[in-house]
């Protein structure tokens, strides 16, 4: 999101709101079953704004194959309406396109795969007061005419531009920072049912203009705060008609005959560490599973219309503030262990693609405490995107491999940083230097997992690492970090 979007205050207020009905507990790491290593972790970056190579070329030495950026409704589409136009028509003069050319041409240029997120709307295009960052009651038809003008744009066949194919519809509906109303003036929840319109003619618009375009639907927010936002698993329970929690079923009817999209889309930031779970309603990295399990009850229940028996569900924001830069963020020996381990947990959940959010640091404005100015970034902020200076935790991410001490050896996990195959060695520190406990062989995505027969690490000392075409993780420490409260974007006091 933009830096502005989180900036101001209120992670505050929703983090506050949310600790009051999060358990807290010690990290626990199962292994993972049998099968699941043929599983790949596709990674990416959102919210890459700038236009130049050199952001692209970062986002590539990051590991990262996919990149997301918001393509501004309201700033594409003219200030009003005119007279006479035609909407649908990706060269109609009234459209300012330019700026997302580029982004898109330089994208594809450094080998990355472009996500484009339709945001926001034009006020003509609402249907109660709302912004253009925070639409209300947007028209659906008005969306499905734009979508059509962006999906002919970048369809691969129009002025030499390359193909975008995965389309995402808005920014996370249940939060009002985005998305207007959430509720009704009697207090009944009624984003949930004005985006399933939404996402279904957006899915029409954007699929008549290529079958093989792929739909996300629009990347929810965390955690429910009363008259504020609709809790992340309520919306998906209402948008998809379904009830129950844990064991999920439809509600009676057709559910307006269904929902349509490829992909689902949660950002599944934590008021803690990788393993933290959220309230009742809430979608935190350790509520993955339950949102999974509702995802494929409503498949099994023919609620959702898209490309997939089992619709893949992505998470495309997750980060934590680093010390540096932030006084109140993660101490970088933390903020690495739990990137790896977020990577771990996503995986192991089902989550097949995973964004960072974001690049680069945001910058400091005068005045705004560094707590609200997100500082999650892979790279340290220079002053141009050529000077930005990459952080530790970009190579836990490019690299993510996680080691747990057991009582029949020392699990491990990773993934290679080209997502290839081949051969990976374990190793473990010793007095004296870096010693080989096992090795074993990435598989045809990059996934390796095993047991070291060594009782390594079981008194909570040391530190193991993989090794991988003459590359090496980041070292990862056999002492736990318990799970403590901790706000993504930075608390108030420094943390240690």
């Amino acid at each position: 999101m933009l830096a502005q979007d989180r900036s101001r205050g209120i992670w505050r207020g929703l983090t506050l709101l949310a600790a009051v009905a999060t358990i807290w507990m010690l990290l626990a790491v199962r292994a993972a079953p049998a099968d699941a290593a043929v599983r790949p972790l596709t990674t990416g970056v959102s919210y890459v704004y700038e236009n130049n190579l050199a952001a692209f070329e970062n986002v590539k030495r990051a590991g990262a194959q996919l990149t997301l950026t918001p393509l501004r409704w309201g700033s594409i589409a003219p200030k009003n309406q005119p007279a006479a136009w035609d909407p649908t028509n990706p060269a109609d003069p009234n459209y300012e396109w330019e700026e997302f050319d580029v982004w898109v041409i330089h994208a594809v240029q450094a080998g990355l795969t472009p996500v484009l997120q339709v945001r926001g709307a034009p006020l003509w295009a609402q249907r109660c007061a709302g912004t253009l960052d925070a639409p209300c009651n947007i028209d659906p038809a008005m969306l499905a005419a734009f979508a059509t003008a962006a999906a002919r744009r970048y369809s691969g066949q129009f002025g030499g531009l390359p193909r975008v194919q995965y389309w995402q519809g808005l920014n996370e509906p249940n939060l009002s920072l985005f998305f207007l109303p959430q509720f009704d003036t009697s207090g009944r929840a009624v984003s949930a049912e004005l985006y399933r319109g939404l996402i279904n003619a957006f899915y029409a618009a954007i699929k008549a203009v290529d079958p093989s375009n792929l739909v996300l639907a629009a990347g929810l927010g965390p955690i429910a705060v009363p008259k504020f936002t609709v809790g992340p698993l309520r919306f998906s329970r209402e948008l998809l008609c379904m009830r129950g929690h844990e064991r999920f079923r439809p509600t009676p009817g057709d559910c307006g005959g269904g929902v349509s999209f490829d992909i689902f889309d949660v950002h599944p930031y934590t008021t803690g560490g990788p393993t933290h779970e959220g309230g009742r309603n809430d979608v935190q990295l350790g509520d993955l599973p339950e949102l999974k399990a509702l995802l494929l009850a409503a498949n099994r229940a023919g609620r959702i219309h898209g490309a997939f028996p089992s619709t893949p569900l992505w998470v495309t924001e997750l980060a934590w503030d680093s010390q540096p830069p932030d006084p109140g963020g993660l101490p970088m020996p933390i903020l690495t262990r739990w990137t790896a381990e977020a990577l771990f947990g996503a995986w192991r959940a089902g989550i097949d693609t995973f964004f960072w959010y974001s690049l680069r640091d945001s910058a400091q404005e005068p005045g705004v405490p560094s707590y609200e100015t997100p500082e999650a970034g892979l790279y340290y902020r220079g002053a141009t995107v050529a000077q930005d200076q990459p952080k530790e935790v970009l190579y836990a991410f490019r690299f993510p491999f996680v080691a747990y001490p057991r009582n029949k050896g020392l699990h491990f996990w990773g993934r290679t940083p080209n997502s290839g195959r081949g051969r990976v060695v374990i190793q473990v520190r010793r007095p004296g230097g870096w010693r080989k406990v096992a090795a074993t062989r990435a598989d045809r995505v990059g996934i390796f997992e095993g047991m070291a027969h060594t009782g390594y690490g079981r008194n909570r000392v040391g530190f193991a690492r993989a090794q991988f075409a003459g590359g090496s993780s980041v070292a990862f420490s056999m002492k736990p970090v318990p799970d403590f409260r901790h706000p993504p974007f930075g608390t108030e006091t420094p943390s240690g």
